[in-house]
């Protein structure tokens, strides 16, 4: 039995039938194992986005697909430390939709085709999670990327994702002894 950070993740996706990234990322972060901080969000929205993407096709293979993919995804995003967005000016969550969204499109470091959306919608998230506030905020991060990321794959002309109506609200926010309060979209309204 393996005891990777990931596998918990990788056991609730290949059980899930969601083609709402959103949904099932509010899923994945309410699990008591997911914790409030760290690398492990630079796995999950990469994760999510693929488990949707792979649900949303429907194919006969899907599970065995999706686990291909999730240990891909496993290896790309552990290259990725905490801290990455302080440290690389470069948030992980948006980096990790980046990298579900180069495994989708079969980029290579030689293949033009899919290489220069791949780069833009990572550059789109970074700019919407820069103005969503401050640093040391991974739930916050992850979700703004997510909810930014589902257009793009939807673009793409396959599966369709679904989009999520309405804010998610944050249950998390107590572990965060930084947290923005009313400045954050997510926090709970009347809590401040």
């Amino acid at each position: 039995m393996s005891d990777r950070p990931q596998d918990w993740v990788i056991g609730m996706l290949l059980e899930s039938t969601s083609v709402s990234p959103t949904d099932l990322l509010e899923e994945v972060m309410a699990d008591p194992r997911c914790p409030a901080f760290g690398p492990i969000h630079h796995f999950i929205v990469g994760a999510v986005l693929l488990a949707c993407w792979r649900n949303a096709e429907a194919d006969a293979g899907r599970k065995a697909l999706l686990h291909s993919d999730l240990e891909e995804m496993v290896a790309r995003s552990s290259c990725v430390p905490g801290a990455t967005c302080a440290r690389w000016g470069v948030c992980g969550a948006a980096a990790s939709a980046g990298m579900a969204y180069a495994i989708v499109r079969g980029n290579a470091p030689l293949r033009n085709e899919g290489w220069q959306d791949g780069q833009l919608m990572v550059s789109d998230l970074l700019q919407l999670i820069a103005r969503a506030g401050s640093p040391r905020c991974c739930k916050r991060d992850t979700r703004v990327a997510m909810a930014a990321a589902v257009p793009y794959f939807n673009a793409l002309g396959g599966p369709q994702l679904v989009e999520r109506k309405g804010m998610p609200i944050c249950e998390t926010h107590v572990q965060n002894s930084v947290c923005m309060g009313a400045s954050c979209p997510f926090f709970p309204a009347g809590q401040a």
